[in-house]
């Protein structure tokens, strides 16, 4: 169970079957789109969690999402955590989802959001917003 109310812990399958780990709560407006919350490197879903709490008591969709290797998702097991490869969990994902979806990243979610829209990946997501990322990490 997730601290956040009106959300629900629940698992995606990732591209290779890698056990996602998120806080989901479904949209109450329609109107508005599900929005994929995504940390970064060194975090977990919960570095989100006000975001998430704040948005799903707004009547949005969330999905706050735990990559692999991080929190309580599964470990990769041919050791790739590359963008490609989170982008194509985050693909996962998206698949599942009614609607217009909105990506929203930080740092390391950021640059898979941006691989993911920047690679053409469908669904397209319908907003994506980049929170403390560059273009080249050093």
């Amino acid at each position: 169970m997730t601290d956040i109310e009106g959300c629900e812990s629940l698992q995606y399958a990732g591209e290779d079957g890698t056990r996602l780990a998120a806080d989901v709560a479904a949209p109450r407006d329609p109107r508005r789109p599900t929005i994929v919350l995504m940390h970064g490197g060194g975090q977990t879903r919960h570095s989100w969690g006000t975001a998430a709490r704040a948005l799903a008591a707004r009547g949005y969709g969330v999905v706050n999402l735990d990559a692999r290797g991080h929190g309580d998702s599964g470990w990769s097991s041919d050791g790739r955590y590359g963008l490609d490869r989170l982008a194509l969990d985050l693909q996962k994902v998206m698949e599942t989802l009614p609607g217009r979806v909105a990506l929203v990243g930080a740092s390391m979610g950021g640059g898979t959001a941006l691989t993911y829209v920047g690679r053409g990946h469908r669904p397209e997501a319908a907003a994506l917003v980049l929170v403390d990322i560059v273009p080249q990490v050093e």
